[in-house]
């Protein structure tokens, strides 16, 4: 009997320690997040899935907060955030940070009948004797780069992609999400 109570106990004791070592591989899982660069490399292809990007948030939208843009280490390549899941929204202080981000790759078509519209009521816009014109500059630089990559991507639509963003955090906090 008293073997038996010895084997117990050993069993109880080894079967503890077997799972506070589970516990402890599980608490050190790092989750990968890829750079804006990468992701950008593979954003067609991801449309509809989940993703984990990291990046500098290099502007917050200031009425609503609903929506932020994280850029890559050259400022070059961005990529916009919606607010949803459980994003309510994002914080003006996050501007110059870097945050990490996990979201469902979307993406918006672009027709030119839109760009059509937008073209005509900026040329609308130049005519205003307050406007500089320097915004309808660049809103027209922006209309013809879509025109531009329509025509050398064989295209009848411009391509926006997009994270709907489910949560994100700073990066530097331990914590995963």
């Amino acid at each position: 009997m008293q073997r038996f109570a010895t084997l117990l106990i050993l069993t109880l004791i080894l079967s503890a320690c077997g799972g506070t070592k589970k516990q402890d591989a599980t608490k050190t899982k790092e989750v990968t997040y890829m750079e804006v660069t990468d992701f950008m490399k593979i954003s067609m292809d991801s449309i509809g899935k989940e993703v984990r990007v990291k990046g500098t948030v290099s502007h917050v939208c200031s009425h609503s907060g609903r929506r932020c843009f994280i850029v890559d280490p050259t400022g070059e390549q961005s990529i916009k955030i919606e607010a949803s899941g459980e994003i309510k929204s994002f914080g003006r202080e996050l501007s110059g940070t870097d945050i990490k981000v996990v979201g469902i790759v979307r993406e918006t078509r672009l027709q030119p009948e839109y760009l059509n519209e937008w073209e005509a009521k900026v040329k609308a816009k130049e005519k205003d004797i307050e406007n500089n014109g320097e915004s309808c500059a660049t809103e027209m630089n922006n209309i013809q780069e879509m025109r531009d990559w329509m025509k050398e991507n064989n295209k009848d639509y411009y391509s926006i992609i997009y994270l709907d963003g489910i949560r994100y955090e700073p990066v530097d906090e331990k914590a995963e999400i």
